[in-house]
Formats: structure tokens, sequence, C-alpha cells
């Protein structure tokens, strides 16, 4: 699926200022002939006029936005692109690598006016490929939301969007916090360091590969010991179902703390949870990595916490890293990475941090409700 957002106002006035010329004056008298006049050289193109002939198009593949997250990732970069002047093609694809492969294909056969393209796969490493043809075009490309396939760095000009490895970290903190909390309440854990399961994102996704892998050593050197791992999906429907699955698996051996990779899985979970005779912030303390939508749980401590990740800031960014390699030709840094701060139910803290953690300027309900 393409979807075209083009700043207009420009070439309207354009188009005006060429009819008014055409157009002239009708009753102007007509003037005498002239003496032939000394020949007179062309005028380089402005500035304006070789950026047009040069193009000003990016391009960007990701992933569905029907994904609640993806659009406000495409509304934040369709700002950004408007602000500095480009035209965004968004092409889509719904979490299939493949189709995303022949849509590169597709774009390849019709890239006149491509000054940059923004790359977000389906599936990180299956999709180098498809990064590399895009790169051999000489045209820029910049990846998001899931740093580079390690080994195709080369492929692009820099990296901008969530830093996945560092939301695995956060998350795993946190898990040791929900678990010291529970301690101190006086709830038993089932092991010395407590047991855990973890419900991750779609297979082959690469921010659940880079959270998980970033959570476990934290988890396991404060004693805490994973059962099992689901990788699921995104959504509330997708968490029910993988928690039903890993507490028919590890009921027995007495589950403490769930890790889902974000609040919209944890939603799903503790519904699950619920149903099983569980009761989340009492006997069994959840965690979602990144905020995403409902924040029911999390105000009434159902969910322990949770970390601030911006979407909308996430397509910013992109466009805003395009922008600089396009005027300088390079990048202050190869990784730009949105923050990501916890945020911790009210429940377990003296202060709100719903209400006083911020991004650029945003709270939580600005970022992480949509």
């Amino acid at each position: 699926m393409r979807r075209r957002f083009v700043p207009v106002l420009g070439a309207v006035l354009t188009v005006f200022a060429l009819v008014a010329a055409a157009c002239g004056d009708d009753d102007e008298p007509e003037a005498a002939p002239a003496t032939t006049a000394a020949p007179t050289t062309t005028a380089a193109p402005t500035t304006t006029e070789a950026e047009e002939e040069m193009g000003n198009t990016i391009v960007a593949f990701i992933p569905t936005t029907t994904n609640t997250y993806i659009a406000e990732w495409g509304r934040g970069a369709e700002d950004a692109a408007a602000e500095h002047g480009y035209e965004l093609i968004i092409i889509e694809n719904n979490f299939d690598q493949a189709e995303q492969d022949t849509q590169v294909q597709q774009q390849l056969g019709a890239a006149e006016g491509v000054v940059a393209y923004a790359w977000w796969p389906s599936d990180n490493e299956a999709g180098v490929a498809s990064l590399q043809a895009l790169a051999d075009t000489g045209v820029p490309v910049i990846q998001t939301n899931q740093l580079p396939f390690p080994g195709s760095e080369q492929y692009v000009v820099g990296y901008a969007g969530v830093n996945d490895i560092l939301n695995g970290e956060v998350a795993a903190d946190l898990l040791v916090e929900a678990r010291d909390a529970m301690a101190a309440a006086g709830a038993e854990l089932h092991s010395d360091g407590g047991n855990a399961i973890i419900i991750g994102f779609v297979a082959g996704y690469q921010a659940g590969i880079d959270r998980s892998a970033a959570a476990r050593p934290i988890l396991e050197a404060a004693g805490i010991s994973v059962l099992g791992e689901v990788e699921a999906g995104f959504g509330p429907a997708e968490g029910y179902d993988a928690a039903k699955q890993l507490v028919a698996a590890h009921r027995g051996d007495g589950i403490d703390l769930v890790y889902a990779h974000n609040s919209a899985l944890a939603e799903g979970v503790i519904h699950a949870l619920e149903e099983e005779g569980y009761a989340p912030g009492e006997d069994i303390m959840v965690v979602g990595g990144t905020c995403h939508g409902n924040l029911e749980f999390l105000e009434n401590g159902k969910e322990f916490a949770t970390g601030l990740q911006a979407a909308r800031l996430e397509g910013v960014f992109s466009i805003n890293t395009l922008d600089e390699y396009l005027t300088s030709g390079s990048l202050a840094s190869f990784n730009n990475f949105i923050p990501n701060p916890p945020v911790r139910s009210p429940a377990y803290t003296d202060t709100n941090e719903i209400e006083s953690v911020t991004v650029e300027g945003f709270g939580v309900a600005d970022l992480c409700v949509y």
C-alpha cells in the first residue's frame, strides 16, 4: 500500500505566476521593433529550481499503519517532511518481508526524484538483500525502529529511532524492582529470585529479539529464572493468548513476574492472568516494555511499570536525521536514539510518574495514548 504526503502550496503559487505572465495585458500597445540585442547568457537555475530538478521525494518502507504505533510514526514523519519541504511516500506491508521485498523491486523501477529512503524491515535478517538493493542505487538509506542487522550497517548512512537494547535493559531493571516490591510486601516467591515469563513481539522481529536479549542477562544476574517465552505479536489479543499458553505450561513451577514487550501485550496478559485466578499487582507483577495505548492498568497498579517510547517522535527523528544528511552530506552520529525513560505505576511510588515524566516537553498522556 502506498500513501503520499505532498506539500502543494508552492506548486499552486508557481502555476499562478506562470499563468499571469502568459496572459499579460491585452490593451497594451504593440512595441516598436527593437534593434538586435547582444546575445545574453542563460541564467543559472536558482537553488529551488535545482532542487526541483533533482527531486525532493523520500520513500519510507514500513509495516502496516493499521498498527497504531506505526500510524503514530507515520504522522510524525509526515509532519517533519512537510516542515522540511519534502514529498513523503509511505509504502506499507502487512508485516510480510516477501511483500516488502516485492515493493522494493517495484520502487526501484520507478525511483525518479527520490532523494532518500527510510527502511523499517518486517524481518530484519531476511530483508538485508532488499536493503542492499536500495543502497546500491546510491540514494542514501536510513534505518528506523530496528537497529541494523549485524553486518548490514554498511548499507545505511545511519539509524534513527528507538534503542531496543536500552528498552530491554530498562524493562529488566523494572522487573527486578517489581520482584523486590513483592518481597518487601511479604509475597512468597516461587524460587529464590522469582520466576518470570516473557511475552514478546512476533517471531523474527528485530525489536523483540533485541529486547529479550538485553533483558535476559540482567534478570539472570538478579537471580530471576525465565521459565519460558512466546513470540506472540503486538496487541492485547496476542498477549492474552500467549499468557494462556505460558500459564498452562508453567503454573506448576509458579510464576511471579511477566515481561511483555509492550503495554498493549501486557493488557491482554493481565486479562488472561485474572481469568486464571491471579491478582496482578499482588501475587504477580507485570511490566510492559514500552507504553502503547490504554493507561488504565498502569494507573491502577495492575501493570507495575512501562517505558515511555514516543512513536510520533520516532517518525520525526527519522525524517530530521535524513534531512541532516541530505543538507550536510554526513551525520554527527550514526545512531540517533529517542529516549526511553521508565514510568512506574503511582500505586508503587510517592510521586505520580504518569504526570511527571516527559520527553521533549510531552507527557505520558500525550505520547502513549493512540
